[in-house]
């Protein structure tokens, strides 16, 4: 008999000792929603006038506005910009942005002939987180170069196409 109530104490503090160690609390979670990151073009990618001469080259515009060229090519007078991008978003988000993965093609509206846009550049850089929305919004600038061959290759016209941007909040 002592044994049975041995095993019905030791079976009643085991049972015991589990309802001690218990808790229960009640906790929160929260979600926030954030309205979405756009992106719109304020300034188009422009490289300008110029001429190809007899061998062709590269014209450069960097972020910043500045525009150069390489080989022989002749750049003219008139308006060439950057693209530039107002990305609005959530006040103080960070995000970064994509740029192209390849070339971009330009395209003759008369003849056909294409024109090669790489080598993209922005500021601020692409990849890591680019910054914070500080006030909702930022300006972002993107410059390229533009692959020219000769006048031959690339007869007088207008040279349009288009290119891909992604960006994206961290």
């Amino acid at each position: 008999m002592y044994r049975n109530y041995l095993f019905i104490t030791i079976i009643i503090l085991l049972i015991a000792d589990r309802s001690w160690s218990q808790s229960t609390v009640t906790a929160q979670a929260f979600a926030e929603i954030i309205e979405a990151l756009t992106a719109n073009e304020t300034d188009q990618l422009s490289f300008g006038r110029f001429s190809p001469e007899w061998g062709g080259g590269n014209i450069i515009i960097t972020p910043d506005g500045a525009r150069s060229s390489q080989g022989s090519v002749l750049l003219a007078s008139g308006a060439h910009s950057p693209g530039r991008f107002r990305v609005s978003g959530a006040p103080v988000s960070s995000f970064t942005l994509q740029l192209p993965q390849g070339p971009a093609v330009l395209i003759n509206q008369g003849t056909g002939h294409t024109l090669a846009v790489e080598g993209w550049v922005s500021d601020p850089p692409a990849g890591a987180v680019l910054s914070t929305l500080a006030d909702g919004s930022r300006v972002i600038s993107i410059g390229a170069t533009l692959s020219v061959g000769p006048i031959d290759q690339n007869p007088v016209g207008l040279y349009a196409g288009t290119f891909q941007l992604t960006f994206a909040y961290n």
